[in-house]
């Protein structure tokens, strides 16, 4: 999306401004974060369709991280400090960057300062790896078109207040919008074949979580993740935040993985066919 001023890719919204307007035609990134040899050998495993970009430290990392960065891979074995910085910039500089955590323990981790999407744990070969960032990519880019076809129909609103009906048949910026419109909505019905239900409706909730997700008065649990349940299915119990910010009655035991402090069910949301997975008391 193009822009009088601002970072690449961010929208600007100057009146002439069109939405879906690339500033260099860049295609989606992945960027691998990892300080050992690891980082070649998973660029060498993407397909050659593919832009990758690696770093080896935070001041790489600086260098390379922008609005076409699509798909983080993230070492969990770099240090804390550096994991931090590494989640601070996909935060601050990418459209709705997803990350993939990679470890070279043999059980998925769950990551204190990385929000991970996804994760690849040993052995992971170039199946593994494509498979999972082929699905993250198609996610994000997902996720990118849907927020651009919000803000094309927005715009395109906007304009149907301003011109009469007979007005808009002559008018170019309208029939632009309406044109850009239709092209996103076949972009988006493409890729939602690609996905689960699952994963769009995880797409959905990072557009726009629920109204409890944005109370910023309420303490979140830092254990939450985006992919946490609502409740417990075998008692009943609210993960949501408690108003008076006390704990919400889970804990997280893994990537996908939530254990119930009330009746000890488990709940794995790696799999939606396997949601409950077992009780532990």
């Amino acid at each position: 999306m193009a822009t009088a001023s601002g970072p690449p890719g961010q929208t600007g919204t100057g009146e002439e401004t069109d939405v879906g307007q690339a500033d260099d035609g860049a295609g989606p990134t992945v960027a691998v974060f990892d300080g050992s040899t690891r980082a070649a050998l998973h660029r060498r495993w993407l397909p050659d369709t593919v832009r990758v970009v690696c770093a080896r430290s935070v001041g790489e990392a600086r260098e390379i991280v922008d609005r076409t960065t699509a798909v983080a891979l993230v070492r969990h074995e770099l240090s804390e400090p550096k994991r931090s910085a590494i989640a601070d910039l996909l935060d601050g500089r990418t459209n709705r960057a997803r990350t993939v955590l990679t470890t070279s323990g043999h059980e998925p981790v769950s990551d204190p300062v990385v929000d991970e999407d996804a994760c690849l744990c040993e052995p992971i070969d170039s199946e593994s790896l494509r498979q999972v960032v082929g699905r993250q990519l198609a996610m994000a880019s997902y996720g990118r078109l849907l927020a651009e076809y919000y803000e094309c129909t927005t715009r395109l609103s906007s304009r149907e207040v301003e011109l009469s009906a007979d007005e808009r048949d002559d008018d170019e910026r309208y029939r632009r919008l309406e044109s850009r419109r239709s092209d996103l909505a076949a972009g988006i019905k493409t890729l939602q074949k690609r996905l689960s239900a699952e994963e769009v409706r995880s797409v959905l909730f990072d557009i726009a979580p629920p109204e409890y997700e944005r109370v910023a008065a309420e303490r979140k649990p830092a254990t939450g993740g985006k992919y946490r349940p609502d409740g417990c299915r075998s008692c009943g119990r609210d993960w949501n935040v408690n108003p008076d910010g006390s704990p919400a009655g889970y804990r997280r035991l893994g990537a996908f993985v939530w254990e119930c402090t009330d009746c000890g069910t488990l709940h794995d949301r790696s799999d939606p066919a396997n949601q409950r997975i077992a009780r532990r008391r």
